[in-house]
């Protein structure tokens, strides 16, 4: 049944942590069609399921995972690895990965792949090339560009509101927008050209009902339960 609803680093409205086991068990009892979560790479060649570039003032590319790890346990806060959270969710859940930076697309192909079928997950960036590396890597792989950056000069929103162009030169399946984006021209549009639509992250009762009833292909939001609920009773 589509849109689908994906759990936004899992279902982070009622977890006490976004992009943790608990926030991706809560996704799971919730009965969402996907978990959507982030992945970095550590210094020392760990993936792990975090959102910022840094760490307690630190780029996550400069620590090692154990030194991650010993401050996060300082902190009281949960960092899990990429293989614990594709251990959580197989055969329970599919996945919405969002890489958050680039190297390291090999890596997490190979991971996800020794355990997912084609149709079990999905991979966007922000980054353009990102999707394109993927493709690259193997073609049968769903990929998507995520678009609607904070603080865009006019230009910027420009280019992210006609991102056709883009698009195809990171050959993707899909377009990400923010829901501002997600004007019903630009759902039309998208979808004339052959682009599944998912956009983010839309919490409100009143959004996420425009956005059903616009036709995306996915809503990704903190609240899945809600997002759910209103989904059937429009259905």
């Amino acid at each position: 049944m589509k849109p689908y609803i994906i759990a936004h680093r899992g279902a982070s409205y009622l977890a006490k942590q976004e992009n943790t086991i608990e926030a991706f068990k809560l996704a799971i009892e919730m009965k969402a069609d996907f978990v959507e979560f982030d992945v970095r790479q550590t210094q020392d060649g760990e993936l792990v399921v975090y959102h910022d570039s840094t760490f307690d003032d630190t780029p996550v590319s400069w620590l090692t995972y154990k030194d991650m790890k010993r401050k996060a346990e300082e902190k009281k806060i949960e960092i899990p690895k990429l293989m614990d959270v594709l251990d959580l969710c197989k055969g329970k859940i599919k996945l919405d990965i969002e890489l958050k930076a680039t190297g390291y697309e090999r890596k997490l192909v190979r991971a996800v792949k020794s355990m997912y079928d084609y149709d079990e997950f999905m991979i966007k960036s922000f980054i353009d090339s990102v999707p394109a590396k993927i493709k690259r890597i193997d073609s049968n792989i769903k990929t998507g560009l995520l678009v609607g950056k904070a603080n865009a000069d006019i230009a910027g929103r420009f280019n992210e509101y006609f991102p056709g162009r883009r698009l195809k030169a990171a050959d993707v399946d899909f377009v990400a927008p923010n829901y501002q984006y997600a004007t019903y021209e630009f759902v039309k549009r998208m979808k004339r050209r052959g682009f599944e639509v998912y956009v983010w992250t839309v919490n409100s009762p009143e959004l996420i009902m425009k956005m059903v009833r616009r036709k995306v292909d996915g809503i990704i939001t903190d609240k899945p339960d809600a997002a759910m609920y209103i989904r059937k009773a429009l259905s």
